[in-house]
């Protein structure tokens, strides 16, 4: 007995289970005889669903992992969302206004309270450490920072070499004495200019710029009072005037309130109500020869400025022909500027007319004797 059945079309209608279960049966019950009634045993044929066909065979349970974290994404994103209802704004609103985190309302109400234990927990160490390290440091006469709070040390930092400080006071005190009281002695001029006159050196920082540029600013506002540089500044193309009026504003205010300069006008304004007379104008030419009329000698102006070159703040490629390459730097420059009060440029306006006067009249040639004549030069 024979049995004819095409192997591929067996194998693949096995392929599908709902098939390869009803064929079972029937395969189980025939069997093969060579000659006579032979009985051969037979074995079931083995059929895998096809949801479970993968590759090593863990496929499903990786793609129920990978729905399971896609539902848990699209539920914490559901959840962040939403918007909340009437009911919920009102209880927020009604309640307290301060949440024990940023992500209040994103966080469980269990992780909130356990993150703002341990936030709680944190501050009562921090400040605890804090009191002990003060503690610490006032029992051993320090400050929080180490410094020392006793009085030896602190008269050792302000003077360490006391016998110098009072070598120095006892001569600055006979100095004094012998010039107040000698009729002779006369104050060095430069003493009595710092003395009677103020003035601020100030420096700006470092600007993009190079000194060629610069300079011509520098010399723009040189001579001109403080309102008069600044609105030449405002109104100037250049691209560092805005950065020189910046740095003019800065020095105005150091210079009043450091040095005390240019509160004449509020002078003025008191004396005015009280009913004082004010200062007369005082008329003077600049060294520059121009003149001008002065109201306020404490008015601020800008008695030098100079530019200096600072660091290189970068190099560009400059290309050239026939394949040439150059540096190009990009310099930085400061600007130095010196204010000072009317009063300095009031007085060398009188030094100046003081001089002229000393000099006395000019002559062609001196009238004295003619002697020693030669019929040649002596030299």
């Amino acid at each position: 007995m024979s049995l004819n059945v095409p192997s591929r079309r067996l194998l693949k209608s096995a392929a599908s289970p709902s098939t390869a279960n009803a064929l079972v049966p029937a395969l189980q019950s025939l069997s093969i005889t060579a000659a006579g009634p032979t009985t051969i045993n037979t074995r079931s044929i083995h059929t895998t669903p096809s949801q479970q066909w993968s590759l090593f065979g863990w496929g499903k349970q990786k793609m129920e992992e990978r729905k399971k974290v896609k539902e848990d994404l699209k539920q914490t994103e559901l959840a962040r969302t939403r918007k909340p209802t009437q009911e919920e704004i009102i209880s927020r609103v009604r309640g307290r206004l301060e949440g024990d985190s940023i992500f209040a309302d994103t966080t469980p109400s269990s992780e909130a309270d356990g993150l703002a234990a341990e936030q709680d927990k944190h501050k009562d160490w921090a400040t605890a450490s804090a009191e002990k390290k003060l503690a610490a440091a006032q029992a051993k006469d320090q400050t929080a920072t180490g410094i020392s709070l006793k009085k030896d040390h602190l008269v050792r930092i302000v003077d360490p070499d006391p016998r110098s400080r009072v070598r120095w006071e006892r001569k600055m005190v006979i100095r004094k004495l012998q010039r107040g009281t000698d009729p002779w002695s006369v104050e060095p001029k430069a003493e009595r200019i710092a003395r009677t006159e103020r003035k601020l050196v100030y420096k700006t920082g470092y600007l993009p710029t190079s000194v060629k540029k610069l300079v011509h600013l520098s010399r723009q506002i040189r001579g001109k009072t403080v309102s008069e540089a600044l609105v030449q500044m405002q109104f100037s193309k250049k691209k560092m005037a805005k950065e020189v009026k910046n740095e003019l504003l800065r020095a105005e205010a150091q210079a009043i309130v450091t040095r005390g300069m240019g509160l004449g006008k509020a002078a003025a304004a008191a004396q005015k109500e009280t009913g004082a007379e004010g200062q007369e104008p005082v008329k003077i030419q600049t060294k520059d020869g121009k003149h001008m009329e002065i109201r306020d000698p404490t008015r601020i102006y800008v008695a030098e400025t100079f530019v200096n070159k600072g660091f290189i703040r970068g190099v560009e490629i400059d290309y050239r022909a026939r394949g040439r390459v150059f540096k190009m730097n990009k310099p930085t420059t400061t600007m130095t500027v010196v204010l000072k009060e009317e009063k300095t440029r009031i007085r060398e306006h009188q030094e100046r007319v003081a001089k002229k006067l000393r000099q006395g009249p000019w002559v062609h040639l001196p009238n004295r004797p003619v002697t020693s004549q030669r019929q040649f030069y002596s030299w």
